[in-house]
């Protein structure tokens, strides 16, 4: 059965920090520790933002600064109580919610 949800889309560089650490493990604590179902990392091989600095897998460096994506799929109402804190803990990125059909799969 489709029930209407929010997805909640963050694009960042896996440098970008919140509190003195990593979003990219900052952000799925915050998500799990408010009560959302679930989130999803992708790191990208290549990509740019609003700075125009193209962040790419350099074979001539060790440090990488990829772009990431999160993913956090929901209800309208946990996405919508979750994403004024969110939006105001990226400095860096973009933050955007997007309105999904969803079907939820859980074991019983």
């Amino acid at each position: 059965m489709l029930q209407n949800g929010l997805l909640m889309r963050i694009y960042i560089a896996e440098s970008t920090k919140i509190k003195e650490k990593p979003a990219i493990r900052f952000l799925p604590e915050y998500f799990m520790k408010n009560g959302l179902t679930g989130c999803t990392l992708y790191r990208g091989m290549s990509g740019y933002g609003h700075e125009n600095k193209l962040r790419t897998v350099d074979v001539f460096q060790f440090s990488l600064d990829l772009p990431v994506i999160i993913d956090v799929i929901d209800t309208k109402e946990k996405i919508e109580a979750v994403f004024p804190e969110v939006e105001a803990m990226i400095d860096d990125g973009l933050v955007m919610v997007q309105d999904v059909r969803m079907c939820r799969k859980v074991p019983k």
